[in-house]
């Protein structure tokens, strides 16, 4: 499996919460963009956003170990999305590149600090950190080893 390959198999994830409410929800998958923003019954968008992720084998995302992924099934533990292999950019970026001090997301799409989050881009830099800052051999060694 090429990584191509590999990153057409994945949903890419982001969250955006206040830590108890859920307010933005932005994946990717197969060049298809799900969101939800504003006003909408949480239950039902994780239900659709299982859906839509129906067709992945695996999820992407930054941080979704220590955010997205618990943030989720705290609210709902039954989600399919939940058993899939996660891919984390968070743990992968320091084996990249160990001499950095921070390994966060990027978001040069902020210009301004406490301008908003936008999780469909956030979710598409993961998959970005992940091609193109980590390099094409460490996700080639990574993939092969799935």
């Amino acid at each position: 499996m090429t990584a191509h390959d590999f990153l057409d198999k994945c949903l890419f994830l982001d969250l955006e919460t206040d830590g108890s409410k859920l307010y933005h929800i932005g994946a990717v998958f197969s060049g298809q963009v799900f969101e939800r923003k504003g006003r909408f019954d949480t239950q039902t968008a994780l239900k659709e956003l299982d859906g839509f992720a129906s067709g992945a084998d695996y999820v992407l995302g930054h941080n979704l170990l220590g955010h997205d992924l618990p943030f989720i099934e705290s609210l709902s533990p039954n989600l399919n999305l939940l058993r899939k292999p996660v891919v984390d950019t968070l743990y992968l970026s320091p084996l990249a590149f160990p001499e950095n001090p921070y390994h966060r997301l990027v978001k040069d799409y902020k210009l301004v600090r406490d301008s908003i989050n936008d999780p469909v881009a956030d979710a598409r830099l993961a998959a970005s950190v992940l091609t193109m800052n980590l390099c094409a051999p460490l996700l080639n060694c990574f993939v092969c080893a799935l």
